[in-house]
């Protein structure tokens, strides 16, 4: 019982942390604009699940890094632009169709699970003594 009382409080603490990691890119979501970026660096092949690839924007003499996979990398070439959600002051960049919204609720999600499983070990440990 103790186990499953701290495995619960484990993955609703892991949660709380999980959603202030996304808290910026909720940020560039919600008060972002789209601005045109330059691709400066791309990786020769971007195939694979697993492996996260990383390709290199500019704005404005900023350089920007944004994670993808998939054909993503023989679909695009170096010197194209696209358009990116971008927040003056942050490091991180979002596709405009890209939402963080689902990473919150997920997280959410898993930190209401522990919390739940941290709540009814702890009754029953109470009820034991």
């Amino acid at each position: 019982m103790k186990f499953l009382f701290v495995i619960g409080l484990i993955l609703f603490l892991g949660s709380l942390a999980l959603i202030f990691a996304n808290y910026e890119e909720v940020n560039v979501e919600r008060n972002g604009k789209v601005v045109r970026m330059k691709i400066e660096k791309l990786p020769k092949s971007c195939i694979g699940a697993r492996v996260r690839y990383f390709v290199t924007y500019s704005y404005e003499g900023e350089f920007y890094d944004k994670a993808t996979r998939g054909d993503f990398c023989e679909k695009h070439h170096v010197g194209e632009l696209m358009d990116m959600k971008f927040l003056e002051g942050s490091k991180t960049i979002l596709r405009p169709g890209e939402s963080a919204m689902m990473n919150l609720v997920s997280f959410a999600g898993l930190g209401l699970f522990g919390l739940a499983v941290s709540i009814s070990q702890w009754r029953k440990m109470r009820s034991f003594k």
